[in-house]
């Protein structure tokens, strides 16, 4: 199978920003992200007007021929639509595709959160400039709340993020998962049984058979590659509990271990 274009759609309430791209580019397959459930904290109103619009979206572009893939995301939460942005541009890149983002379909927090994705995996975000608005709700429900006559879209200029090296995201999105401060001690046999390299021989950290001297080289290894690096940067804080260093990841670490795309 060979290179597939993906586009990536975070919707609200639109529909020419949304299939107006496609009179002109093709896809094999386009993912759209939106609240199609409550989340027990929306109105079943507004659930179901948006809705609407998906549905609206996915028929128009399935009669261009095109996969559709519809995702039920809280998209008034960045971490959330960052997070799910980027596992999508990670997966179907690792796949060997080709993925554009558009940054136009939702909301102002959501096009901030759909262009750090783009940014940080290098996938292509593009703007679709609409005409006017809509001004009576038939003319909402035909086009959404933006009106494209004509087909404008500005592709935009990706600028490279600085995100931590494999091993140091590694501990990151570990942190995340846990929701709660690890001990260096299991961050270090995490790192073992991950196959990291250098930290193979860190398994049994709390083994009283393992020599202090070993001990002591893993902790300086974990340290000196990993958490002091994350430290200077601001995604992780140290906490001393007795012997033994809690690390905590702040808010800023979280971003960037949703970034990461390793969180489905």
């Amino acid at each position: 199978m060979g290179e597939e274009i993906v586009h990536i759609i975070p919707l609200g309430y639109e529909i020419d920003r949304a299939v107006k791209p496609f009179e002109k580019y093709k896809a094999n397959r386009v993912y759209i992200l939106s609240i199609i459930d409550t989340f027990g904290k929306y109105s079943p109103e507004m659930a179901q007007r948006q809705k609407y619009y998906v549905d609206a979206v996915s028929s128009r572009l399935k009669s261009y021929g095109i996969e559709v893939i519809v995702k039920n995301v809280d998209m008034f939460e960045i971490l959330e639509v960052i997070r799910h942005i980027s596992n999508i541009i990670f997966t179907e890149k690792a796949e060997g595709n080709t993925v554009y983002v558009n940054i136009s379909s939702g909301g102002r927090l959501t096009s901030v959160a759909a262009y750090l994705a783009a940014m940080a995996h290098d996938a292509k975000a593009y703007y679709v400039v609409a005409d006017r608005y809509a001004s009576t709700e038939d003319e909402k429900l035909e086009h959404g709340l933006s009106i494209c006559e004509k087909l404008r879209v500005n592709f935009l200029e990706n600028f490279k993020l600085q995100l931590p090296r494999e091993n140091e995201m590694k501990v990151l999105v570990k942190l995340c998962r846990e929701g709660k401060s690890m001990k260096t001690t299991d961050i270090i046999e995490y790192l073992a049984s991950e196959g990291v390299r250098g930290f193979e021989n860190c398994a049994d950290m709390r083994s009283r058979k393992m020599p202090r001297k070993q001990k002591i080289n893993c902790l300086m290894k974990l340290n000196k590659a990993i958490l002091a690096k994350l430290e200077a940067n601001g995604y992780i804080e140290r906490e001393k509990t007795g012997r033994y260093n809690e690390i905590k990841i702040t808010h800023a670490g979280k971003y960037v271990a949703y970034i990461s795309g390793f969180l489905k």
